[in-house]
């Protein structure tokens, strides 16, 4: 509404007046504000994001951890991240991801954050940041025998999926016989078509994809043979580099919900073990 130009009726200026504060109360009433056009959420949000009052979210499909349902997203990295927009007024926009085109969309700001259980890495952190950690991840062994540790698979025919932190230490104890899988889809059918006796995937991965099956999933034995196996994988969030706003707000919720216990029963909810929120301090693989 545009104010019309200053006149010398005292009844007229009292009308603006009054025309004036009508309207400053019907913004207020509306939330509109420049802190939510400058691409927060509002006041209460001491970071800024793509869009104005909303948190945008690379969702891969990873069950139990991330996947979309008629456009929300569930599993524990979801409930995390609801929390997160809850406490700042956000609106959550879920986008699907392939894996590889997570971090490139994060670099290029077309996403805020990225999801997916992903492992904090020094390779990763060189161009990218990552939040505290949400849960640890650690490997597991599926197989119909039980096996639980690295020597108990030497002399079999064993397979993974690629990029796991494991990969290059298992495969040099086979003797470079390790067979690799696109994804944990193709992993399966091979162990259940019998053309592997063994399987490595993350724990929560295999529980979810093998419940009710004739497989065993046990959580992969500490061994000096290999690294990933005495130190479990840092889940995190993954954001921009350098901005800090956005990091320190992201990881005051986490904390929040460490110390009230949400993280444990998000895992909980999904089937998981709710001790994995016990990540120690931030380090990287």
């Amino acid at each position: 509404m545009r104010v019309p130009a200053k006149r010398s009726s005292t009844s007229f200026r009292a009308v603006a007046a009054l025309a004036g504060t009508l309207l400053l109360a019907t913004l207020t009433a509306c939330g509109g504000s420049s802190d939510k056009d400058s691409g927060s959420g509002g006041s209460d949000v001491p970071f800024s994001t793509i869009s104005a009052g909303e948190l945008t979210v690379g969702v891969p499909t990873f069950p139990p951890f991330s996947s979309l349902e008629n456009g929300r997203i569930v599993g524990p990295d979801g409930d995390v991240v609801y929390k997160i927009a809850e406490k700042y007024g956000l609106k959550v926009v879920a986008k699907p991801y392939e894996f590889s085109a997570l971090i490139p969309a994060v670099r290029q700001k077309r996403i805020d954050i990225a999801i997916g259980s992903i492992f904090r890495t020094k390779e990763r952190a060189k161009v990218i940041d990552f939040t505290d950690p949400i849960y640890i991840e650690p490997g597991s062994i599926i197989s119909k025998s039980g096996i639980s540790t690295v020597d108990e698979l030497k002399g079999k025919k064993v397979g993974t999926v690629q990029g796991y932190n494991w990969v290059e230490d298992i495969d040099k104890v086979l003797n470079g016989k390790l067979k690799q899988y696109p994804s944990s889809v193709e992993l399966k059918q091979d162990l259940e078509a019998g053309r592997i006796e063994a399987g490595l995937d993350s724990y929560g991965t295999s529980l979810h994809l093998y419940k009710g099956t004739g497989f065993t999933v046990k959580t992969l034995e500490p061994d000096p043979q290999v690294a990933a196996a005495t130190t479990p994988g840092q889940v995190a969030f993954v954001l921009p580099k350098n901005d800090k706003d956005l990091k320190d707000g992201l990881d005051a919720v986490i904390a929040t919900l460490h110390e009230d216990g949400g993280i444990a029963a998000a895992l909980k909810k999904a089937g998981l073990d709710p001790d994995k929120a016990e990540t120690g301090k931030p380090s990287y693989l």
